[in-house]
């Protein structure tokens, strides 16, 4: 990524949303987007906040090479390091110990050959080798461990041998939760997509047993995690994945969660939209936008908003430059091709233009959608009647906008 200028950096910022995703996104999560941060804010203040974020968690050999990022001329580290690393190794060893013996016999092929998805066929296996309530658990708390030490492997391992033996419904979630996490920082996204889909079926199960306000928490948190699977580098090797995402982020109870409490979650179903050219959403989604457009807006919404809404053409040169800053600093649209998105947002423009303005030269629509090369192909005659309902709407819109200028206009006179 280029060095951003002020003005640019000022764009980016306003519609960053960082601070946002803190109150949903694992705090696991958070380092890799305020690491992508540092393109619009000074490092010493990156710094701080990744130190803020992981000073509650294990992760010693990160929290003291910030540390130093922060107090360069401090030689030695804080006595609270030294307390914090005897408290870690005071679980770790014990633990360590107490589970080896469990993962030996989960491990063994005599108990690999008979394990099964019914868990209660699996506690009286393993219950014949001597593994009760207390030494699964103990599998819980050491995959605990291991996610708050930062060794996602491990700790994805552990939690995975308990999900297959307890009965704990709310541990189990949780251990899902943490498998989740643990496989998408250890870069396994097809772990990770596995969860996901455990999860989902935990959340939408008609058994559900938390509350509705639960529900609702634990499908959001699902709603923002997932970003991190949907927009990897790998998943994006195929586009089609995204068109998976706005399958389920559209679905009824997922468009009401996002309506009720995330709508910023919009930017990510029209950018999937514009990169897949999934254009037949394109109606749902510019009803999403209109009814949200009262507490949330950014580049994109305002885009869906002038192409199939307002018509104010006049503004999409600037609208798609502030694209393309928060395309290029906003983490998850970093990991999308810029040249294919802009292709597919100017193809989208012009055929709108095009609904409302019968024909149009090249030069024309440079002047809505700025300097770029026009492909002939859409330089045709429009000529039949369904445009003429685009025009005659415009042309009223424009009507009525000059109207009420001109009514304010003499009210304040």
């Amino acid at each position: 990524m280029s060095a951003l200028t002020e003005e640019q950096k000022d764009v980016a910022k306003k519609y960053d949303l960082t601070g946002t995703l803190t109150q949903f996104v694992d705090r696991h999560l958070l380092y890799p987007l305020l690491e992508n941060s540092v393109c619009i804010y000074p490092a010493n203040v990156i710094d701080q906040l990744e130190f803020d974020v992981l000073k509650d968690t294990y992760m010693l050999k990160s929290l003291q090479e910030i540390y130093h990022n922060i107090h360069p001329d401090e030689k030695d580290l804080p006595q609270e390091f030294a307390t914090r690393e005897k408290e870690i190794m005071d679980k770790l060893v014990p633990l360590n110990e107490s589970t080896k013996k469990t993962l030996e016999i989960l491990c063994s092929p005599e108990v690999q050959q008979h394990l099964k998805q019914d868990k209660i066929s699996n506690r009286e296996l393993i219950k014949a080798h001597g593994i009760d309530d207390a030494k699964i658990l103990e599998l819980y708390e050491f995959g605990k461990l291991q996610y708050n030490r930062g060794d996602y492997v491990m700790a994805s391992d552990l939690l995975n041998n308990f999900k297959l033996l307890s009965t704990d419904q709310t541990l189990v979630q949780k251990a899902v939760c943490g498998k989740l996490v643990s496989d998408i920082m250890s870069g396994d996204v097809d772990e990770a997509k596995e969860e996901l889909n455990k999860l989902r079926e935990i959340i939408d199960n008609k058994t559900f047993t938390g509350t509705s306000i639960e529900q609702l928490k634990l499908r959001n948190w699902m709603i923002h995690n997932s970003l991190f699977i949907y927009f990897s580098e790998k998943e994006l090797t195929d586009p089609s994945h995204l068109s998976t995402m706005n399958e389920l982020f559209m679905s009824s109870s997922y468009s009401s969660t996002i309506e009720a409490s995330s709508p910023w979650i919009l930017r990510y179903i029209i950018a999937s939209i514009l990169y897949t050219k999934d254009f037949r959403r394109l109606k749902d989604i510019a009803k999403a936008v209109e009814i949200e457009s009262y507490e949330y807006q950014d580049p994109f919404t305002t885009l869906i908003n002038v192409l199939t809404t307002s018509f104010e053409f006049h503004r999409l040169a600037s609208i798609i430059e502030e694209i393309k800053i928060v395309a290029e600093t906003d983490f998850f649209l970093n990991h999308l091709n810029k040249d294919i998105l802009l292709a597919n947002i100017y193809e989208l423009s012009i055929k709108n233009i095009l609904k409302v303005y019968k024909t149009a030269t090249a030069k024309d629509l440079q002047k809505f959608i700025g300097n770029v090369e026009i492909p002939d192909e859409f330089l045709v005659v429009k000529n039949d009647k369904s445009d003429d309902l685009y025009f005659q709407t415009y042309e009223k819109t424009k009507a009525l906008s000059f109207k009420s200028s001109q009514f304010l206009s003499n009210a304040f006179d």
